[in-house]
């Protein structure tokens, strides 16, 4: 029954991804082998079209789904395992997904937990020592909670499966997180701990963008509100609406709010804690991916026109309420941007077809910013 289900996900997906999907990317670029991987090294095709925005250094990464930094010169993304055993489904061969280390400097590549499992959605704690990702069947959109230390390869599974949605949870500091439940629960994870413990009970389905500020979660649900919480209950925040993503900043003074508004569009907010608009940022069919710099002054993000392709990735100056974009030319993109630690450096996952095995494949790039 799983390969079945597992076989109409992954050909839907195929199907829907190749209607509308077809490879951008300029023929100006340099092929350099590095630890048996391909890098590719493109010139900026538009460095006049948009001189705010320097772009001096765009790096591809073959088939591998970049999903965070660990310094300047290592992530950590997610590749085929090819040590392990695949599962074969429709008359094709499919290897497990497994989170990587990546260097960039030699182009090695080290598996953090090899697994038949598929490993994904990959954060590592603000002082870069542990990892929290999820193991998950690719068909799902729910998968289970995993912590690993990088220095000792220790791995904890610490949720059921299919418990917490694959993009849940949120680092509180360097030995701890928190995530909710599909049922509305809060738990805290600490890394030397066992268990989870529980925090809180909402009683909402499905909380989305759970982060703990000070001594309050906020979270948004299902119709969109924006809520804070302690232990003495929840409460909406008013004059905010149908929120659709949330992110504070590094000093943990302000929201970058998406909210639906409306024409059917999205608009990007800076407010305060409070829900009060400090700028006005952008609006578009869609908004996706924030990330604000490690300094706070600058958050990326990416506009997504009608039919779900990236008109562009932008830069906006906080302080200034402008946007610049980047001269990356992407159709699709598939997760949250992430700045490496010097915060001159961007992490854009993409996906594009491979027609040879009827499939999608990532593509990564790294976007030198100044």
């Amino acid at each position: 029954m799983r390969n079945s289900k597992f076989a109409a996900g992954i050909v839907a997906a195929v199907l829907i991804f190749l209607a509308g999907c077809q490879p951008q990317w300029s023929s100006n670029r340099n092929q350099v082998e590095a630890g048996g991987k391909t890098i590719t090294v493109l010139d900026n095709p538009e460095a006049i079209a948009y001189p705010k925005t320097e772009v001096d250094a765009l790096v591809r990464l073959d088939n591998v789904r970049g999903s965070d930094w660990l310094s300047d010169d290592e992530l950590l993304v997610a590749r085929e395992n090819r040590d392990m055993k695949p599962e074969h489904v429709e008359g094709a061969d499919w290897y497990p997904s497994n989170v990587y280390v990546h260097v960039l400097s030699t182009g090695q590549e080290t598996p953090i937990h090899a697994s038949e499992e598929n490993q994904g959605f990959a954060v590592a704690s603000p002082d870069k020592t542990k990892v929290f990702y999820k193991t998950f069947y690719l068909q799902s959109n729910t998968g289970r909670g995993n912590l690993l230390d990088l220095s000792s390869r220790s791995n904890l599974a610490f949720t059921k499966e299919d418990a917490i949605t694959i993009d849940n949870g949120s680092w509180i500091d360097n030995d701890s997180l928190i995530y909710s439940t599909i049922d509305g629960t809060f738990y805290e994870m600490g890394t030397s701990d066992e268990t989870p413990r529980r925090l809180l009970d909402t009683d909402e389905m499905f909380p989305g963008n759970l982060f703990r500020i000070g001594s309050l979660f906020y979270y948004t649900t299902l119709e969109g509100k924006l809520m804070s919480s302690s232990s003495d209950g929840s409460s909406a925040i008013d004059g905010v609406s149908n929120v659709v993503w949330m992110l504070p900043s590094p000093d943990e003074q302000r929201l970058a709010l998406v909210r639906r508004i409306k024409s059917g569009n999205m608009e990007l907010l800076i407010t305060d804690l409070q829900g009060n608009t400090l700028h006005a940022i952008a609006q578009d069919s869609q908004i996706y991916g924030m990330a604000w710099s490690p300094d706070g002054t600058k958050l990326a993000y990416s506009g997504i026109t009608p039919n779900g392709t990236v008109r562009g990735i932008y830069i906006a100056d906080v302080s200034a309420g402008t946007s610049s974009p980047l001269s990356l030319d992407i159709k699709f993109i598939s997760d949250p941007l992430r700045w490496n630690p010097s915060g001159n450096r961007l992490m854009v996952s993409s996906t594009l077809p491979d027609d040879d095995r009827n499939r999608n494949r990532s593509v990564t790039y790294l976007v030198r910013v100044s």
